[in-house]
């Protein structure tokens, strides 16, 4: 603990340090009229200071600056009175500053993007030095009689623009980001930006040491081309440079603004008003390029982690544009279809689907253009290269730009072949009789429903054996399914290729006759009686034999299918009536 204490005073000794020499220097040279400096530059280093550390550490480093303070000003500034109230506002300024820049961008970066250039600006650059000037300004109007509105607008130039200019600087050396920034540029790159830096001296030296030609606009490019390709660093440097350049010159008489015939304070704040414009064109240029590099990096991240999710899963990823062709196509795609993605990009997609289900995949696509925020689900069918059909699941979105324009559509594609396969098995088994492998009630429901929905007639029989419950008392049970899987086998081969048998249950059955007449479904069904009645069915040691009775009815697509079974059903039961072993016809 006492270490520590020791620690944080030390450091804030070595700051008062810095402030003094600072202020001392600014004191020297820009206080040429009597009154406030025309530059500050220790505000700048105190607030980058209290930015970098929690308001409960500010007593060391803001007592050591005070003291700083009160020092120059007793040697170097006005001295008497005003040295304490003015080094007080000092300590204040600074502490607003920072304030606004802990609470409103305290885990920003700086120059890191428009949001912290904006606080930095109007907490450094307006709401603390023009605070301060005004109590500045009254301070020594009250204390020395100096004019107020002149102290207060020299001491808001300068003030603002040395923090302005100078606290970027300070702020990336504090905290280690400069030393980050030089560690993480390659050799090429260092020297790159050193020489961009140093072009900066020499043009700004060229501009300022020459007073015969307004060259003011030239130290612009190697200002901009350093920001460009050195980023936050080699921007606040170039500023820096710029200003240290072209304030040394013009107090010395030298440079474009020594043309004018004004006095020296006159000059320096058209100086101030030069390098103002020059940061205020600089330094959004340099948030914008931090924030893209950011985000260049954001996206560097995530494309490291998205090609190792596409070349690492069984789905394939999919990016198609708006006119339908592919765009990408992950190497997954090798080990679930077993093509080459790089020879399907810019083929349009039916190169991946059966032509009968790319119409479904373009209204699908359409439908996400149109709505951006949907995510469409759907199956296709899709070959492999060696021509092996397959059932694909996609999941589709747009893509959209930051103008909000959907530039395409990006898929993630599933291969469902082997779940299909065993939907499409219980599907079977839904509509199957597990004991004759015909289908079911529910399924010759349907199938009638379809008949009846297209519209074209045909004929249903509905066949029962005749006294079948005998033969399960008789022989039992298991006999008895034997005889009905007998049934099953002879009414098959008996019937027509198009025509559908099912088993209802117990020992009905009915066979739907598409586009039959009424004579040529009782032929058919006659046939099947014939067979049943000729068969003997062999179970152990017992040879049974059985006969069928059948009803049949057309049906007509204005008819229900209840309607056409009840129909069926009672010409079953008048053949019952009549003897069994017969076929009856529905009136």
């Amino acid at each position: 603990m006492e270490n520590d204490r020791t620690s944080r005073w030390a450091q804030a000794l070595r700051l008062g340090c810095g402030y003094f020499i600072l202020a001392a220097g600014t004191l020297a040279l820009t206080r040429f009229d009597g009154g406030v400096a025309f530059l500050w530059i220790a505000t700048a280093l105190l607030t980058a200071r209290l930015t970098a550390l929690p308001a409960r550490e500010w007593g060391p480093p803001i007592a050591a600056c005070f003291a700083a303070s009160v020092a120059t000003s007793a040697i170097w500034g006005f001295g008497g009175a005003t040295v304490v109230p003015l080094a007080t506002i000092n300590m204040l300024e600074s502490a607003i500053g920072a304030t606004f820049l802990r609470r409103l961008v305290h885990r920003e970066e700086v120059l890191n993007s428009h949001r912290w250039l904006i606080v930095f600006i109007a907490a450094n650059g307006i709401a603390a030095p023009l605070l301060t000037a005004v109590l500045a300004g009254v301070t020594v109007s009250a204390t020395l009689g100096e004019p107020f509105l002149g102290n207060a607008l020299h001491w808001y130039n300068g003030h603002a623009l040395g923090t302005l200019a100078f606290m970027p600087i300070f702020m990336l050396c504090m905290d280690g980001q400069a030393a980050r920034m030089v560690q993480r540029m390659k050799g090429r790159k260092l020297l790159e930006m050193g020489a961009l830096l140093a072009l900066v001296a020499v043009v700004s030296a060229i501009t300022f040491v020459q007073s015969t030609a307004p060259l003011l606009f030239l130290p612009m490019l190697p200002v901009v081309l350093a920001t460009f390709r050195g980023g936050a660093l080699s921007s606040a440097a170039s500023i820096v440079i710029l200003t240290l350049i072209g304030g040394f010159a013009t107090l010395n008489g030298h440079g474009p603004v020594a043309l004018s015939d004004a006095p020296l304070g006159a000059r320096m704040q058209f100086l101030q008003l030069y390098i103002a414009c020059t940061m205020l064109t600089i330094l959004p240029a340099t948030a914008e390029l931090q924030q893209r590099a950011q985000l260049f990096r954001r996206l560097s991240e995530s494309e490291a982690r998205y090609r190792i999710l596409t070349e690492n899963s069984t789905d394939i990823v999919v990016n198609i544009d708006r006119h339908g062709r592919l765009q990408f196509v992950s190497a997954s795609i090798r080990q679930v279809n077993g093509r080459d993605p790089e020879t399907l990009i810019g083929k349009p997609v039916s190169a991946l689907l059966k032509a009968d289900d790319l119409a479904r995949a373009q209204t699908l696509f359409r439908q996400i253009m149109d709505d951006p925020e949907m995510i469409g689900v759907q199956e296709f069918r899709g070959k492999t290269r060696e021509g092996e059909d397959r059932w694909y699941e996609t999941h589709s979105r747009a893509v959209i730009d930051p103008a909000g324009t959907v530039t395409g559509i990006v898929c993630s594609v599933r291969d469902v072949t082997h779940r299909k396969a065993a939907e499409e098995r219980l599907a079977r088994a839904a509509l199957t009789d597990p004991l004759t492998g015909l289908i079911n009630r529910r399924g010759l429901d349907e199938e009638l429903e379809k008949r009846l929905a297209s519209g074209a007639g045909g004929c249903v029989a509905l066949l029962d054996l005749d006294h079948f419950k005998q033969v399960n008392d008789i022989y039992g049970h298991a006999a008895g399914d034997e005889v009905l899987r007998r049934f099953a086998t002879l009414a098959r081969s008996s019937i027509r290729d198009q025509d559908i048998i099912a088993r209802l249950g117990g020992e009905e059955f009915a066979i739907i006759l598409p586009d039959a007449t009424i004579n040529q479904a009782h032929l058919v069904c006659d046939r099947v009686r014939r067979a049943i009645g000729d068969a003997r069915v062999r179970v152990d040691d017992n040879v049974i034999g059985i006969t069928v009775s059948g009803g049949v009815a057309t049906y007509r697509g204005h008819q229900t299918a209840s309607d056409v079974l009840r129909n069926a059903d009672r010409a079953l039961y008048r053949a019952k009536n009549s003897g069994r072993d017969r076929l009856a016809t529905a009136a």
